[in-house]
Formats: C-alpha cells, sequence, structure tokens
C-alpha cells in the first residue's frame, strides 16, 4: 500500500467528514431558527389585541344604545303619563323625543358595525390561532426529522473518526503536514488522481518520469502545476 494511496483514502474521510460537520451546522442553525413561529406568535398577538380592542369598542357602543334607550324611555314616560298638560310643553317633548329616536338609530347603526368588526377580529383571532397551531406542528415535525439526521451524522463521524485515525497508521508526520498543508490552500483537496498521465485537477499533462514517480510507493510525487499530490491508482 504506497503513502499516496494511504494519503488519498485519508481524504477520502476528510471528504465525508466536511460533508458532515457542514451539514451539522447547517442543522444546528435551523433547529435555532424560528422565524415562522416568531412571526405566527406576533401575529396572534397582535390579533388578540384588536380582538379586545373591537371588543371594548362594541361594548361602549351597546351602552350608548342603552343609555339612549333609556333616555326615551324616560321621554316617553313623561309624555304619556298625563301629568304633562301645556301644549307647549307637550309639544317639547314630542320634538325631544323624535331627536331622541333620530339619535337612536344612529346609535344603532355604530353599534351594527362594532358588532361586525368585533366579528372580523373574532375570525381573525381564531385564524392566527390555527396558523400557529399549524406551524407549532410543522416545526415539531421538521425539528424531529433534524434531529433524527443530527443523530445518524454524529454517529457517522465517529465511524469516521475511527477510520481517519486508521488511515493515519503509518503515515510519515511530515506527509500528514504536507496534507493538511495542501487541503487548507487547495479547497480540501491535497491529492488528486493521474488520469491518463493527466492531473485531475488541474488538467496538466505529466511528464513520463512525474507520471512513472508518482507510481512510487514510498515517495509522494507533485504535480508540477497545481503543486498537489499525486496518485497514480
Amino acid at each position: 500500500m504506497s503513502q499516496a494511496f494511504k494519503l488519498y483514502r485519508l481524504q477520502q474521510v476528510d471528504t465525508q467528514l466536511d460533508k458532515a460537520h457542514t451539514r451539522l451546522k447547517e442543522i444546528e442553525a435551523a433547529l435555532q431558527e424560528d422565524a415562522a413561529q416568531r412571526k405566527a406568535e406576533a401575529d396572534l398577538e397582535a390579533s388578540q389585541n384588536a380582538h379586545e380592542e373591537a371588543q371594548k369598542l362594541l361594548k361602549g357602543a351597546e351602552q350608548d344604545v342603552q343609555a339612549q334607550q333609556i333616555k326615551i324611555e324616560q321621554n316617553q314616560a313623561r309624555l304619556y303619563s298625563g301629568k304633562v298638560t301645556n301644549p307647549k310643553e307637550l309639544q317639547d317633548l314630542e320634538q325631544e323625543a323624535e331627536a331622541l329616536k333620530r339619535y337612536l338609530a344612529e346609535l344603532e347603526e355604530v353599534q351594527l358595525e362594532k358588532m361586525i368588526a368585533f366579528e372580523e377580529a373574532t375570525t381573525q383571532q381564531e385564524d392566527a390561532g390555527q396558523t400557529l397551531e399549524s406551524v407549532r406542528a410543522d416545526v415539531a415535525s421538521q425539528n424531529s426529522a433534524l434531529t433524527t439526521e443530527q443523530n445518524s451524522l454524529e454517529a457517522e463521524t465517529g465511524r469516521l473518526q475511527e477510520e481517519r485515525t486508521a488511515a493515519l497508521d503509518g503515515v510519515p508526520a511530515e506527509d500528514v503536514a504536507l496534507y493538511e498543508s495542501l487541503r487548507e490552500q487547495r479547497a480540501g483537496l491535497a491529492i488528486v488522481k493521474v488520469d491518463n498521465m493527466i492531473c485531475s485537477a488541474c488538467g496538466t499533462t505529466l511528464s513520463q518520469a512525474l507520471a512513472q514517480a508518482a507510481r512510487s510507493p514510498n515517495k509522494l510525487s507533485r504535480c508540477s502545476t497545481c503543486k498537489r499530490i499525486l496518485y497514480a491508482g
């Protein structure tokens, strides 16, 4: 087993580890992200506030109507009590009755508007509550799936770490240092296969001597252009 093969195998493991770690970070971010739920909660709170305000306005309108009805009852009681005999005073009471009834009609119109607004606010509050429940259910389902994937990936990274330790066995420290340095410099790709005497990373055609050197079981050869370690396969 050549040193290049050992490093090539190490890189395969590291690539899988990189992908697993990247995905684990994405999962962690997704588990902490609750924008949809926070929006649904804010919408519900806003609808509750609107509902309370609509209820308050409706109650005020109902009280206004009741107060006006009491005034009319008092007016009618006096008008038909038989105690008022002065024609002018009777006329004034009749005019007052008409005015009170007209204003009652206006107040009842306002009451109707407030009642409609209250019913709409009630519907909106119910809808917001249902939306929040739905969002919470979706989040719970999504988080359950993400947690399952997270657990699986954590188990996989543990297994890969063991494979990495095994892959490092017998690899000289200087070769590992070179490999790590190249991985950092070359976007995670430190060692590449030679394909028909061509570097599969940068496409450089290798000399016969370099292609032959890449087959050495003990020494590492590097591409003259991209400087990556070559693995002849």
